[in-house]
């Protein structure tokens, strides 16, 4: 199972309803992973309030920019996206527990790591 597409299958039958429309997936997994390497990148780095506003902030801009760019590239492909769907739709009761778990898991990581930094 990849958990990136796995994310997006889940992602896809929260927000599109309709099944005409990727942009909310897209967003989601955007905002979710650029969340974690936002605060990766803020733990990591020597980041003050005095040295945000120039170098590295303009590198998280880029590096999230460029993360939404290609989350949009991936995912507005039909044919991915029908072939991920077709994958993920088949799985049994106890794999989509256990994937609906890891993700909530996730997001509540994801959430919750927010409150640390």
């Amino acid at each position: 199972m990849n958990p990136y597409f796995y994310f997006f299958y889940r992602l896809n039958q929260f927000f599109n309803k309709k099944d005409n429309n990727e942009w909310g997936p897209i967003f989601g997994v955007s905002v979710f992973i650029g969340w974690n390497i936002g605060i990766v990148y803020i733990s990591i780095l020597p980041i003050t309030q005095e040295n945000f506003g120039g170098f590295y902030k303009n590198n998280l801009i880029i590096i999230l920019v460029c993360l939404f760019i290609f989350n949009s590239i991936l995912f507005l492909n039909k044919k991915r996206v029908s072939s991920i769907m077709e994958r993920y739709g088949k799985e049994s009761l106890t794999s989509r527990k256990i994937g609906g778990f890891l993700i909530v898991l996730y997001v509540a990581l994801s959430l919750g790591l927010i409150l640390f930094i």
